[in-house]
This record gives C-alpha cells, sequence and structure tokens, in this order.
C-alpha cells in the first residue's frame, strides 16, 4: 500500500479551523477543498490573523505532479494612491486609507476551487456561516486584539457585534459575528463578483475615500505564477516569488549548505549569518517584478556564492538589514489521502489590518500597503497598479519529484527566521515533534549596519549561548517560549509515514491526521 496516500491531515492556527478541514476530507473533499474552509473559519474566529479583507497566496500539490501550483491572490494599490500626499510621513500609517491593497482573499478562494476543487463551493463556506451566527469562545489573543483596538473598532457598524454590551469581551465568552456570516452566506451562493463587482466593491471604496476605485476593484484577479525553487541538501524548496520574501528561507538555507563543515550538527553562528547575510539586500531586490520575474537574483548560485564571502565563520559581521515589518497571519496547511496538499497563508498585516470596517458587511480591511516605502523611484514605492512587499512565506518541499514537506509559520518579518532554523533540523534528520518544541531565535535589531542582536527563548545549550556571545552576537535569553516565534503548522513525510504537528506556543493551535 502506498503510504504517502493512506492520511487526511489538518494543521491550523485555531481548533475550530481544524476540525472544519478535517470535516470537509471526511465529507469526500480534497486537500484544497479543505484548506478553503479552514482559511474561511480561521478569518472568522480570529480575525486578529486574517480573513475576508486581507490577502492570500498558496502552493497546491497535485498527486503525480513533480512540483507545486503556486496561486498570488495579492491586491495592488488603488489607482488614487499619491505617494507625495504622503511626505510628511517616514512610513504610511497603519490606519492609513492609503496603507490597503485590494483585498485578494476571495478571489483566492474561488480560483483555488476552480482549478482543484472536488466538493459545491458554497459547501466550504457552511461551517464559517454556522460558526458565526451560533457564536465562538473569544481567544486570548482575539481578547488582546480587541483590548488594543477597541477605541477604533467599536464605534465602526462591522466592528460592534466584537464588543457585547459595547464592552471588550472576556477571554472564552461567546460572540457572535452575524454581519460578516450574512456575507459569507452571499459569497457562496453568488459568487465572487458579489464580493468584488457589487455592492460590497462600493462600500470598500467608499470605506477607502476612493483612493482604491471601484475599477480597482471589480477589475482584479488572482494570478497563478511559477513557483520558486532550490535544491539543500538532496531535497527542493519551493517558495512564492517576490514580491514576497519567501526566497529568504531558502536564501538561508543554501549559504549555510555551502558553508557546512558536514556537520550533524547545527552550527547556529553561521545560520544566524547565513540568514543576516541574505536578508541585508531584501529591501533591494524584493519588490513587484511583474512580467520581469527573471530578472530576480535572489537565489541564484553566484549570488549566493557572494553572500556567503561576507561570512566570517568566527565571528559575527555588520550587515544591513530589512525594514521593521511586522504582521497579523495565518498560516495553514493540509494533504488528502490521495495525495495532493495545501500550503497557504492568509493575512491581515498587522492584526486586524487598517481597522477600517466596510459598512455593515462584517469585516476589516488589511494594511498590506505598508509594505510599500515612500522613497521616490524606488521599485517597492508606493505607486498605483503596484502591490508591495510582502512577508508571507508559504514551503513545500520534495524528494526526487515528490512531496516531502509542507510547513510554514506566521511572524511578519520573522519568518524566515524560525523556518530555516526548524526545516535545517528536518534536513538534518531531526524528529519532527522535537524540533517543534526546540529553543526558537529572532533578530530584532533592523536597519543599516547593524550588529546582531538576538533573542533566544529558553532551552538553549549554555555552550552554544556562550559561543555566540564569544563569536561577538549580543545574546537577549528570554525567560519563556514566545507565541509571535510561531505557529509553525507542519506536515513531513517519514520512512513509512505521513507526521504532522501544531506549535504549543499558540494554545489555539491544533492537528489531526485521520
Amino acid at each position: 500500500m502506498n503510504l504517502n496516500n493512506m492520511s487526511n491531515i489538518v494543521v491550523s492556527p485555531h481548533k475550530l479551523s481544524t476540525l472544519t478541514g478535517m470535516h470537509i476530507l471526511k465529507s469526500g473533499g480534497n486537500a484544497i477543498d479543505a484548506a478553503i474552509a479552514t482559511n474561511i473559519v480561521q478569518g472568522a474566529v480570529a480575525p486578529e490573523t486574517c480573513g475576508i479583507g486581507g490577502d492570500l497566496f498558496t502552493l497546491i500539490w497535485m498527486n503525480g505532479e513533480t512540483k507545486p501550483y503556486c496561486l498570488d491572490s495579492s491586491g495592488y494599490a488603488g489607482s488614487n494612491v499619491d505617494i507625495s500626499s504622503l511626505s510628511s510621513y517616514s512610513d504610511i500609517p497603519l490606519d492609513h486609507p492609503m496603507s490597503v491593497t485590494v483585498p485578494g482573499a476571495v478571489r483566492g478562494w474561488f480560483a483555488m476551487h476552480e482549478r482543484f476543487g472536488k466538493l459545491e463551493i458554497s459547501q466550504l463556506f457552511n461551517q464559517a456561516i454556522e460558526i458565526c451566527s451560533q457564536g465562538f469562545k473569544v481567544s486570548s489573543e482575539l481578547h488582546q486584539s480587541l483590548k488594543s483596538h477597541e477605541e477604533t473598532l467599536k464605534i465602526q457598524e462591522s466592528g460592534k457585534e466584537l464588543y457585547p454590551s459595547g464592552k471588550v469581551p472576556k477571554v472564552g465568552d461567546t460572540i457572535k459575528r452575524t454581519m460578516l456570516a450574512k456575507t459569507l452566506e452571499s459569497i457562496s451562493f453568488k459568487g465572487p463578483d458579489y464580493f468584488y463587482k457589487g455592492e460590497v466593491n462600493e462600500a470598500m471604496s467608499k470605506a477607502l475615500l476612493n483612493t482604491i476605485t471601484t475599477d480597482d476593484i471589480s477589475s482584479f484577479q488572482a494570478q497563478w505564477i511559477e513557483p520558486l525553487s532550490t535544491e539543500i541538501y538532496g531535497k527542493t524548496g519551493w517558495v512564492t516569488p517576490p514580491h514576497t520574501q519567501s526566497y529568504l528561507t531558502l536564501a538561508t538555507l543554501k549559504i549555510y549548505e555551502m558553508l557546512d563543515s558536514g556537520s550533524k550538527d547545527i552550527d547556529l553562528h553561521t545560520l544566524i549569518e547565513s540568514y543576516r547575510a541574505a536578508a541585508s539586500q531584501r529591501d533591494d531586490i524584493t519588490y513587484d517584478y511583474g512580467n520581469n520575474i527573471d530578472l530576480f537574483p535572489g537565489l541564484n548560485t553566484e549570488y549566493l556564492k557572494s553572500l556567503s564571502n561576507l561570512i566570517d565563520l568566527d565571528n559575527s559581521s555588520i550587515f544591513n538589514q530589512p525594514s521593521d515589518i511586522g504582521g497579523g497571519t495565518a498560516y495553514m496547511c493540509t494533504k488528502d489521502k490521495d495525495g495532493n496538499a495545501v500550503s497557504l497563508i492568509q493575512s491581515n498585516y498587522y492584526g486586524i489590518g487598517s481597522t477600517i470596517g466596510v459598512g455593515d458587511y462584517g469585516f476589516f480591511l488589511h494594511n498590506r500597503g505598508a509594505g510599500f516605502n515612500l522613497l521616490q523611484n524606488h521599485p517597492n514605492s508606493l505607486k498605483p497598479g503596484r502591490k508591495p512587499l510582502h512577508t508571507l512565506s508559504p514551503t513545500m518541499w520534495s524528494v526526487d519529484g515528490n512531496l516531502d514537506m509542507v510547513i510554514g509559520t506566521r511572524g511578519g518579518r520573522y519568518q524566515p527566521q524560525l523556518l530555516s532554523h526548524f526545516i535545517l533540523k528536518i534536513l538534518k534528520n531531526e524528529n519532527l515533534e522535537n524540533a517543534m518544541i526546540s529553543p526558537r531565535w529572532n533578530i530584532d535589531e533592523f536597519g543599516k549596519k547593524s550588529l546582531s542582536e538576538i533573542n533566544i527563548e529558553p532551552g538553549l545549550d549554555e555552550k552554544i549561548v556562550d559561543e555566540l556571545i564569544y563569536k561577538g552576537h549580543k545574546v537577549n535569553q528570554l525567560s519563556e517560549l514566545q507565541n509571535s516565534y510561531g505557529p509553525i503548522s507542519a506536515i513531513v513525510k517519514t520512512e513509512d509515514s505521513w507526521r504532522a504537528s501544531h506549535d504549543l506556543r499558540v494554545d489555539t493551535a491544533s492537528s489531526i491526521i485521520d
């Protein structure tokens, strides 16, 4: 029996999302159906991560294929954005209408389903509609987000239901989203045109003071594009191309492989410096290439070799580091018993995004446009019709043309840092569960000519910490695991089975194998 095709698997940041995905698989749906349904519920119960007002990227592996399909369903800046009107700002304000680009998630769901879906698409919305109508319990993360944005959200029509009796709901309280339920139901039966060409279109443009026109919204389409790939330690990594920073995960690992002495153990100094070298040029080479992606140098062997030559194996170096951009994001992955799989990431960017609500339709618009800069003539500067730099980094891995891993995480700028270390552990044959609970690190010091300042979770071997300090890294040892360092979700092929793991750093995360 082909063990590759035995298991249905769903991993997501929320138990209700995971249960929904598995319900779809048990109802005869495939991995694509399950991913869509999982994502819809995730946006309903965790709007601090994603929702119909956000963007979406996905990699899809279809059984019998030798590489994944890649979908970019992220939006562009509106026709009426004007960089000169923001001249008094150093960055685009997170709550400004020009921080919003056309939301792509809904088009993305329908594009995925049209090409690969199995069940009727209305079925994929049913669980989310029911959950919104009947109510769900508030998580600690949602509570904190609603508390932080209380003054902005509860005065808007779309936000009133999030504050029963006009107060911030406590953890464990039940809230309903009946307005969103109605919107989702209309989308499920009327299709994406209800969202992009009808009354919702007009409400979005109005909420954004016409910086995005109704024509901008109605003309938006998701795009099937070629993924990027490179071989590392005998396995092929697949990622979404720029304008996302996904390539940094592969670039970091490839540089590390170039410098690897052959030890089975991970040299954390070399890994950190590999990331810092790769990331030092992110803001210069990561932008919307349009139809000119062949010009992107980020995974070129000679380019990566030149970066590896900058690394001192005995000392920490000074590197430029990318701009400090965060994110409110949800990553989820699915696999069905037929061998199809999905790596999907969807985001509102900063928590509940721009916090700009859309009439009484029950949702808020993301602020991915804050990924633009305000530098005149820069290829990532705010410009009508252009897509901003995205932090979103879904990955897939294959061996000899067969799917081997599906891995991703939230974490904004941290995503390549978190993923490169985690994936390297798997590439060096560490047990999946051990890799999931191992201490993680991030670099918080961003800017020009940055020294290495690393935050490390507790539990890392003291000898490794001492070695990092000896080599010139400033190490901040944290007292507890960080929920912002995940959740990583992973599906990994072993010798005789598929395994899945969710991240204990986030108490709502879950995984199911059936």
